[in-house]
């Protein structure tokens, strides 16, 4: 049998891809090999990142729920402290001013007293000068050094007790 030359470099190219294909399979189906782990482990290291990225969020929620729960609690704390304070401050204001009210009682007694004594000593004072004119004016000398005279008797005892 007799082949042109295109026919042998048809059937060497054949036979050297033949051979090619025997070594080179090996390492190809190798290096697939090799990249087919490659692309397990990434798989496995993507997926155990998603769990560890769900499991950092679960604990993000449960932070960020704690910390508005507390949040809650210190605002419903304050309202709570403010309700104390707002009542004690009633509770003093109210104190206060039972108090100040029972002061200016008592002032308005004591000016009342005061005023009292002024007006029976002003009343003492006329009674005095009025009874002075009069005895002046009606009675005379020898009457009046006897009611004088009687009116001291009569003092006298009052003014030692």
């Amino acid at each position: 049998m007799y082949f042109d030359e295109t026919a042998w470099v048809a059937i060497a190219f054949i036979i050297f891809i033949a051979l090619i294909w025997k070594k080179a399979s090996k390492a190809i189906v190798s290096i697939l090999d090799n990249r087919s782990v490659l692309i397990q482990n990434e798989l496995h290291e993507a997926k155990s990142l998603k769990e560890e990225a769900l499991e950092e969020l679960r604990k993000s929620l449960q932070t960020q729920k704690k910390v508005s729960e507390e949040a809650e609690n210190i605002i419903r704390e304050a309202k709570e402290t403010a309700k104390k304070i707002q009542d004690e401050a009633y509770s003093k204001s109210s104190h206060i001013i039972k108090r100040k009210e029972e002061q200016a009682k008592q002032k308005i007694i004591a000016l009342e007293t005061d005023a009292i004594k002024n007006i029976k000593k002003i009343t003492g004072n006329v009674i005095i000068e009025s009874s002075k004119i009069y005895i002046v004016s009606n009675i005379d000398k020898k009457e009046n050094v006897n009611l004088i005279t009687k009116s001291s008797n009569e003092i006298k005892p009052s003014l030692l007790v």
